[in-house]
């Protein structure tokens, strides 16, 4: 430190008791500057504590209490900061991701630049007679192309309407578990969504490979589910354990059985 030595200088006076008071009037007007432990190892043993404390020791202390609110401030601030530009980011991605042209794993199937047929959005719903308001919202939107169907299924963490406020679903998955025409319509390819905080909506993709000329019927049923991760931050485990005890465990939730028909690939 750039001050030590001006203290070392002071208390080799000749003069003990001004040399010391030099010292500590350093200590006192570049107590923001200087290593103050270091400095205080350097003044004699026999200084009381008074001659230090009112001069150095107190002001010292107050500017470091100050200093540490000012950090609590900062960091508060950055923390906030972070959040605020990763819900963003989230919901950028999530917003790509909900546009059948651009999804990366979408696009490298050529399906070709627009689907034959698009059925209007839907509510998928839950084939259990017990579903709360608590499980995620789903909307079907079916893309149909020659040789491929795509499902769209738009979900919504509904958390922020329940009391699990908080908790963030992970991997989620839209999957065609079964198809009653298993030889003319068989899962391809499934998209999932990486994260969904609560209160947000974003879309998983599940492709089939579709072969109309060989559909017994001119109607296939899929038997659908939605998979999915229920995630959460410890503060929230530790105010609400039984709450917590659901964090980090998946989910499958059977849905209604969706109808495809040969026509629309046509």
């Amino acid at each position: 430190n750039a001050y030590l030595p001006l203290v070392r200088v002071a208390l080799e006076s000749d003069d003990t008791s001004k040399g010391c008071a030099a010292a500590i009037q350093v200590l006192a007007l570049r107590r923001s500057a200087i290593d103050r432990a270091a400095a205080l190892r350097l003044l004699p043993p026999g200084i009381p504590v008074s001659a230090v404390a009112r001069p150095f020791l107190i002001p010292a202390l107050v500017d470091s209490e100050s200093q540490v609110r000012r950090l609590t401030v900062v960091s508060a601030l950055l923390r906030a900061r972070y959040l605020r530009l990763k819900e963003q980011l989230t919901s950028a991605q999530l917003k790509a991701q909900s546009n059948l042209q651009v999804v990366p794993q979408l696009q490298s199937l050529n399906l070709g630049d627009s689907p034959l047929h698009s059925t209007k959005p839907f509510r998928a719903r839950s084939s259990s007679s017990n579903s709360n308001a608590a499980l995620p919202e789903v909307w079907i939107v079916k893309h149909f192309f020659a040789r491929h169907l795509v499902i769209q299924a738009r979900v919504t963490n509904q958390a922020a309407l329940s009391e699990k406020a908080g908790r963030t679903l992970t991997d989620i998955c839209f999957v065609v578990a079964e198809s009653s025409e298993d030889e003319a319509i068989q899962p391809l390819l499934q998209v999932p969504i990486a994260v969904l905080p609560s209160g947000m909506t974003g879309s998983t993709w599940c492709v089939l490979s579709a072969s109309p000329g060989r559909m017994e019927s001119s109607t296939a049923q899929l038997t659908c589910e939605l998979r999915y991760t229920v995630s959460g931050q410890g503060d929230i485990m530790a105010l609400n354990p039984q709450q917590g005890a659901m964090m980090g465990r998946t989910f499958v939730e059977e849905l209604q059985d969706l109808e495809v028909h040969a026509s629309h690939f046509q």
